[in-house]
């Protein structure tokens, strides 16, 4: 809009590097003002973004290790080499003025992003494609956005709240000698922790109404009393005022419910007043900043730790918090906030409390005590469900946690959208639940829990927020497995035959069975290729059909098999029946040229290939099979030579057992299908039909696409950012105008790279190259309830079953994990009215058990009950 240089700062930008390359010290105070992309320079940026990496990682942040990184990376050319790197860390020559740089930075920035606000704002006025009220609303949403960034007061001590001189209390000393860490101010709670410890993470969570917040600041108050350390309390909830009178009433035992109406007597002021009197010296800081991020509350910590000390961190609560980072997918991004307060509690070496909120998933079973699966919120899959692995195996995910070799899972890299090996952490049962069926329109079923989470394009979404028509990641293609051949080209093709049109039951002889004289031919040649003089192969002619016999030619005793069962019964295929059929493991791990021939020499059994229909005629390839379990072991065997395909079930009404068709659909997959599988036989010579069809017809993608939403959640505001209206960018894309009507259109792979690069979007870029194949869901049915298992990928979060792209669950970094439980919440007439159960559920180094606490609700306190209430579990 403005053809004008934005404003910066380099000096005060290479100052505040310099500054931070002369003393790490200073970083605390900078990342109170500025981020990275606060730099002007991308330069700038790269090199702060390392900075603070090797910072929070514990490690110096010097020319040394900061080039090193960046040689690594492959940025340091970028950035103007190590003589620029060098010039920055010599340029400062007091690191004195670090945050009085960061200041003017700060403000430079602030600017940019003001300028850059107006220019979004009047493209959206100028388009006027909306309504005028609605886009006036944005428009503040906005600019209250961009004013959340910037963080105000640091802390606020209590006595300047009070705004009273107080006395100083004496300091409690309860159980002198017993307690070695932070004390709680609960006798029976102390006594199975020990008081909170210094480096631990304590989590205590609890549904909404439980008394989260009265339980962290009644912890709070007695770890400064009784220890007379500097206590931090942050809350991203309530403002700084709201707590102090909370704390107040608690401890003056004052209703809080009356002061918040103004209906106090005078007896509630004298109480109040001697409260603040003790409350007003006592070291507990207050941080009521919303929208804090991990880094900022790091930074603020080691500030008031340099400063005055510091014996312990509250936080409420977690939930709240943002990462600093951009993700979609929030679970991810709350594990690696807690991952930050582990570091920060070790570093410090204080006890990070982080106060937590539990899913509405507790308040649907019987029992409402909490438990750790609660606070894993990824779901579980059922036990059958086939995990795919980094060599080609599948393997039932309750069978994993027996497994103790190295093995990879695969899974999505949400950065590239590529698919990976990944290792695995951890596989558990989490219990017996209640499980759906999900399908999709190619067929995939898979089952899973509730609050399972899937991948959209919006993010990551739990299965009962999913409805019919969302669109799921599937993988696209298995091309890029990492395998070796492990059987031969005539194993697999003498397999192909015998499982699709072999008889090999007990008690039997094995034949195979086809209606052409080659196909016997060629079976009888794979046979002598296979097992040498140890098979003899005798073709016999029976009415219209050719029946090949592979006959032993040794004799046949108890202790010595037909080679051939033999063979069958190692590969696990020996024994089935027409409906029992399933395609061999092994044949799984094998590299694609291996498959290719397993496919060619099956699809010659039951399969369909050619073009069929006078009026409207179409070219069809399909597999028929009674077997389900055999169509989807075939439709994932496609998938790892490239090739999409749909499971039918057609009904035989009454005529016999349902049939399963896989179906090959879409010119480049019937192409791909042609070109490196083929066939073999009669089938063979009608290839050239179906490549006749598509010679003078063009491909409309109906299932390899991008769904509609990204025009919504993609592309309109990445072309609002741009300045550019609708009008301008169906012009750049060489469409005519239609209007938001070009909204409702899926994106082929093709359209939506190039949408991608008229609005400038990496994101949708990587989507129109990832491998990734998005499938509508057509159905969600409950099962039943049954044993579930989940497991953990770390870095990735996330695997494949089932052919499809599922979460994972997440490690609790927590050292102790708490949980508030007030049964009268839930049943008014229970026996334990004003009584909670604080149950300490995971405790790193000490025992768990159950604490009872009195509830106080007028009070909004929790007090030491008179009798011993603990349960305790070694």
């Amino acid at each position: 809009m403005w053809d004008k240089v934005p404003p910066h700062n380099i000096d005060a930008e290479q100052s505040v590097l310099g500054a931070v390359f002369l003393d790490n010290l200073a970083i605390p105070k900078v990342v109170r003002h500025i981020r990275a992309e606060d730099f002007y320079m991308e330069s700038h940026r790269v090199i702060f973004e390392i900075i603070l990496e090797l910072e929070e990682g514990g490690h110096a942040a010097d020319l040394v290790t900061v080039t090193d990184i960046l040689r690594r990376k492959g940025e340091l050319e970028k950035v103007g080499g190590i003589s620029y790197v060098a010039t920055l860390a010599n340029i400062a020559p007091t690191a004195a003025n670090a945050e009085y740089y960061a200041q003017i930075v700060e403000e430079k920035a602030l600017l940019r992003n003001l300028i850059n606000l107006a220019t979004r704002i009047a493209g959206m006025g100028y388009e006027g494609g909306e309504d005028a009220e609605r886009l006036m609303e944005e428009a503040e949403r906005m600019l209250m956005e961009l004013g959340s960034r910037r963080t105000s007061t640091v802390f606020t001590e209590i006595k300047d709240i009070l705004k009273d001189a107080f006395k100083q209390l004496e300091y409690l000393y309860k159980h002198k000698g017993e307690i070695t860490g932070v004390p709680t101010g609960y006798t029976d709670l102390d006594r199975i922790c020990q008081g909170f410890q210094p480096n631990d993470l304590i989590i205590v969570a609890a549904r909404p109404s439980m008394g989260k917040t009265s339980f962290g600041l009644c912890v709070a108050y007695q770890a400064a009393v009784q220890t007379g350390k500097p206590v931090a309390v942050f809350s991203l909830e309530m403002s700084k005022e709201q707590l102090v009178q909370r704390m107040l009433c608690a401890e003056a035992k004052v209703d809080h419910h009356k002061l918040r109406r103004g209906e106090m007597g005078e007896e509630d002021w004298v109480k109040l007043a001697r409260q603040a009197r003790e409350m007003a010296r006592l070291p507990i800081f207050i941080d009521d900043s919303g929208m804090l991020t991990a880094r900022q509350l790091r930074a603020k910590s080691r500030q008031i730790y340099m400063e005055k000390g510091l014996g312990l961190i509250v936080i409420d609560y977690l939930q709240l918090m943002h990462g600093g980072k951009r993700t979609e997918n929030r679970q991810q991004e709350i594990a690696d906030i807690s991952r930050s307060l582990k570091s920060l509690a070790k570093e410090l070496n204080v006890p990070v409390v982080a106060l937590a909120q539990l899913s509405r998933s507790v308040e649907q079973r019987q029992d409402k005590r909490p438990q750790l699966s609660d606070l894993r919120e990824s779901g579980c899959l059922a036990g059958e469900s086939l995990v795919q692995m980094s060599n080609g195996e599948r393997i039932p995910i309750m069978n994993l946690s027996t497994r103790n070799d190295t093995s990879q899972v695969m899974a999505l890299n949400e950065t590239t959208w590529k698919l990976e090996p990944a290792k695995i952490r951890k596989v558990w049962c989490t219990g017996t639940k209640l499980v759906f069926r999900l399908v999709t329109k190619s067929g995939r079923e898979i089952r899973a829990t509730a609050n399972h989470k899937f991948r959209t394009v919006e993010g990551w979404k739990r299965l009962d927020q999913l409805k019919l028509g969302d669109h799921l990641a599937l993988p696209r293609s298995w091309e890029r497995l990492l395998k070796k051949a492990t059987m031969t080209e005539a194993e697999v093709s003498l397999l192909g035959h015998l499982i699709g049109d072999g008889c090999t039951l007990p008690r039997h002889a094995v034949q195979y069975t086809s209606n052409e004289i080659e196909l016997a031919k060629t079976v009888a040649d794979l046979a002598k290729d296979v097992f040498g003089e140890l098979v003899i192969p005798r073709i016999e002619r029976q009415s219209t059909w050719w029946q090949v016999y592979l006959v032993a030619s040794s004799h046949l005793t108890h202790g010595n098999r037909n080679p051939v069962a033999k063979w069958l019964d190692s590969l696990g295929v020996w024994g089935y029946r027409s409906h029992e059929k399933r395609v061999p493991q092994k044949v799984f791990q094998q590299p694609v040229e291996i498959i290719n021939k397993f496919l060619r020499h099956l699809w010659v059994t039951d399969g369909t290939l050619g073009v069929v229909g006078h009026k409207k005629p179409r070219p069809v390839i399909y597999y028929a099979t009674s077997s389900k379990m055999m169509a989807y072991d075939i439709q994932h065997l496609l998938l790892h030579c490239g090739i999409i395909s749909v499971i039918h079930r057609v009904p035989q009404r009454g005529k016999g057992r349902d049939q399963w068709h896989v179906v090959v659909t879409g010119k480049p997959n019937i192409i791909k299908f042609i070109n490196e599988i083929g066939t073999i036989g009669v089938k063979a010579k009608r290839i050239k039909s179906i490549l006749d069809f598509y010679r003078s017809r063009e491909h409309i993608p109906n299932n390899d696409i991008i769904p509609a939403t990204v025009w919504r959640t993609l592309v309109d505001p990445a072309r609002r950012e741009m300045g550019l209206s609708q009008r301008s960018m169906q012009c750049m894309l060489g469409v005519s105008y239609c209007g938001s009507t070009l909204y409702k259109h899926n994106l082929s792979r093709k359209r939506a790279s190039t949408v991608a690069q008229v609005v400038q979007n990496e994101f949708l870029n990587r989507l129109s190259n990832s491998d990734v194949f998005w499938d509508r869901i057509i159905s969600i049915e409950p099962e039943g309830m049954e044993r579930v298992y989940d497991l953990e990928i770390p870095g990735y979060h996330n695997f494949i079953a089932d052919d499809v792209v599922v979460h994972n669950s997440l490690e609790q970094d927590a050292d102790v994990v708490m949980f508030i439980y007030r049964d009268e919440y839930y049943n008014p007439d229970t026996e334990k009215a004003s009584i909670a159960d604080i149950i300490v559920a995971k405790q790193r180094n000490g025992p768990t058990g159950t604490v009872e606490l009195g509830f106080i609700k007028e009070f909004t306190r929790f007090v030491n009950l008179a009798r011993r209430s603990e349960r305790e579990q070694e």
